[in-house]
């Protein structure tokens, strides 16, 4: 047994990725001005308009954004809260620091509104708050009547607690309102199957179209080489040729990524370039992924991880633990230290405070989240080393403008360029988009693209989903209403839910859940809400559609309830099983006046069967769901009947066979928990002397308990 020799380096390893060294963080001489230390979002905070206040609106027309209008300057009350917000705000991203704006701003509305029109009745004078020790517990009554979101009062009252604690003044009880239940619309589980076989489907073509193009670079190579040319087929020579004018231009230009004016060269116009074979999108295509690829294996990888997408966003390309090879088994992929022949993906959740997530598949599964993560990677080398330099000069200019001490607003600007760079340096999902630009997944920031049949631009998901409508509309299907990137956690969790019976530990583990009780409150909200509506719609909608016939049949209504289709085939059934005589125990009989000989052999031609040994391998049987009963009370007779027959009398009787068979029946065709409570109150009754056991009367069990 030897002891091999574990390498904790990986930082030379991981798909040519380096540490990234952080931003300069410009530095402000006003309080109210300060930037975050978040490691890849710092974002600028200005509250001047807090203390100035703000008449028009912060976002041209030509810009976008919402503006909820002006507000009066209160600078007393912003420079007490501005130490306690940039303590509170030094980690957090930029969509928080967004929501703290937000409230900020809700309340100065609010402050401005209330004093300019305060509540009838008020018995107190209204004192404009131009100071935390101004806040009242009416300002607490006014904000919850005038409607501020829970958010937002939240928000506010957390900086206040902060600064008035560190003012020494006590601190405000006000209790925030509740947010509105949330609206869950969970699509079906089949539609759900159907829309990740189309993601896998997707996936799998851009494999095969990697390797299509790692062949093709590869065949480049060696027709350099003056090796003998590869049959590549007519599609194949057309890349070919592409990607030797691309690998021409790269090699006279010095440039890993060719500008559109290098790539045009000779012909002065595109179509021009068109018409002799060559595309631009081709091209980069055969070495860097596109808009589509980038958006199929984010969404196949959210699909299979159970991650928020801003979770999966959040991959740090630059770990050296994401993808590193395995310190005992050199032929596998490890995105982590974990067993052998397993992935282990590993991601920190922002919304649940950086907290590790974790996935894991087996290396074989080509489909799973840690295999399209460290195949992704693969392909996004280049991309990241010209990132890594556009950053490293970006981050030089902005030391020259401090330096030279420019404006504000050009360093602010310059300062956000370096921000953006350094986002796209530590993310796995980079692509290269029509334009030949460098961009990536953030977040919620998804590739669009061009819909002609809707004539609007739709995310990868959206025209998914369409294509997968039309097919289901020729397949007379209900249609895929919209789904959101963030619903794949919970059809996720529907899925494990499922898959294991119902364990809510594998839930837990599953969706990274710190407690059971997260995970209750999660499939309450997220999963049996959903559920229970769904089930409530169909149970309406075919009670309905029943009642048009003029019936309410429950054991049809049940079957379209639960499985949604009832065929012709089902419904004779249905029929012929009603119509079948029943014997002593509820069992249906195909030929009840001709018995087999085995079953009851002195017959009388012609009369029923008197014997009623339905469970002695009798093939005239049809064992219905109502036969549960009868099939309990026989097996429980039967063990009563073995506790007081001589063991001769039982053999020749054929008792044990059928006793068996009995057992069998009930084992396999029954649920569990009704063959339980069947069974125990034949036995009971048998017990208690209630029931009389055929050819034996009453008789109780020799104990005297059930």
């Amino acid at each position: 047994m030897s002891i091999d020799k574990k390498n904790k380096d990986h930082l030379k390893e991981h798909a040519g990725v380096t540490l990234i060294a952080p931003v300069l963080v410009p530095k402000s001489d006003d309080f109210l001005c300060f930037s975050t230390n978040h490691p890849i979002e710092n974002t600028f905070v200005d509250l001047r308009p807090f203390a100035d206040g703000e008449f028009k609106s912060p976002h041209p027309t030509t810009n976008g954004g919402t503006w909820g209008g002006p507000f009066t300057g209160r600078p007393k009350l912003i420079a007490e809260l501005a130490p306690a917000l940039e303590a509170r705000s030094a980690l957090l991203t930029n969509g928080s620091i967004r929501a703290y704006m937000r409230g900020l701003r809700a309340w100065w509305r609010f402050f401005d509104a209330f004093e300019s029109n305060p509540l009838p009745g008020g018995d107190q004078q209204i004192v404009r708050v131009e100071s935390l020790a101004d806040l009242k517990e009416f300002h607490e009554v006014a904000a919850l009547r005038l409607g501020i979101s829970s958010q937002n009062f939240s928000n506010f009252v957390r900086i206040v607690n902060d600064a008035r604690r560190l003012l020494r003044l006590p601190k405000l009880t006000w209790v925030s309102p509740r947010d509105a239940a949330p609206v869950r619309t969970l699509i079906p589980e089949d539609q759900a199957r159907e829309l990740k076989t189309a993601l896998k489907q997707d996936w799998e073509r851009v494999r095969k179209t990697w390797a299509q193009n790692d062949t093709i670079r590869a065949e480049a190579e060696k027709r350099v080489a003056g090796e003998a040319p590869s049959f590549l087929g007519d599609d194949g020579e057309r890349l070919l040729m592409n990607w030797q004018h691309f690998r021409k231009v790269q090699q006279e230009t010095g440039l890993t990524l060719p500008t559109g004016e290098h790539l045009l060269g000779k012909w002065k116009f595109h179509q021009t370039m068109i018409d002799h074979g060559f595309e631009m999108r081709i091209m980069r295509a055969i070495l860097f992924p596109t808009a589509e690829e980038a958006g199929i294996a984010f969404h196949l990888a959210l699909m299979n991880s159970g991650w928020n997408p801003s979770t999966l966003s959040n991959l740090d390309a630059a770990s050296p633990f994401l993808a590193s090879e395995h310190p005992k088994n050199e032929k596998q992929l490890v995105l982590s230290n974990v067993e052998d022949e397993v992935e282990t993906l590993r991601a920190n959740k922002p919304r649940a405070r950086g907290k590790p997530q974790f996935c894991t598949a087996l290396k074989k599964h080509s489909s799973s989240s840690p295999f399209i993560v460290a195949a992704y990677l693969k392909r996004v080398e280049l991309l990241r080393d010209i990132l890594k330099k556009d950053y490293h000069a970006a981050n030089v200019e902005l030391a020259r403008m401090q330096t030279a001490g420019e404006e504000r607003l050009t360093i602010e600007k310059q300062f956000k360029l370096v921000q953006k760079i350094r986002r796209g340096c530590h993310s796995v999902w980079l692509y290269l988009d029509q334009q030949n630009r460098i961009k990536w997944i953030d977040g919620m920031n998804l590739p669009r693209y061009y819909l002609k049949e809707k004539l609007k631009f739709v995310t990868y998901l959206e025209l998914v989903i369409y294509r997968i409508n039309i097919r289901r509309i020729k397949g007379g299907k209900a249609l895929i209403p919209r789904v959101k990137p963030s619903d794949f956690r919970d059809i996720y969790a529907r899925w494990v839910y499922l898959q294991t019976g119902g364990n809510i530990l594998a839930v837990m583990l599953a969706l990274g859940h710190s407690s059971f009780s997260s995970t209750g409150r999660y499939l309450d909200n997220n999963i049996f809400s959903a559920e229970n509506d769904e089930h409530a719609r169909r149970f309406l909608n075919h009670l309905f559609a029943e009642l048009e016939h003029g019936r309410v049949d429950l054991t049809i209504l049940a079957q379209l309830v639960r499985h949604g289709t009832l065929t012709p085939e089902m419904e004779a059934r249905l029929v012929e099983y009603r119509q079948l005589m029943r014997s002593r125990i509820g069992v249906g009989c195909v030929n009840p006046r001709h018995p087999p000989s085995h079953v009851a052999p002195s017959h009388v031609k012609g009369r029923l069967c008197g014997t009623h040994l339905c469970l002695n391998a009798c093939p005239h049987a049809r064992f219905l769901p109502e036969s549960l009963d009868g099939t309990a009370m026989r097996v429980e007779e039967l063990l009563a009947m073995s506790d007081h027959l001589p063991r001769e009398t039982w053999l020749r009787g054929g008792f044990q066979e059928e006793l068996n068979e009995g057992e069998v029946l009930l084992d396999t065709l029954y649920a569990p928990n009704g063959v339980a409570e069947a069974r125990n109150k034949w036995r009971m009754l048998i017990s208690t002397d209630q029931h009389a056991v055929p050819g034996m009367g009453r008789i109780a069990s020799s104990d005297g308990k059930a």
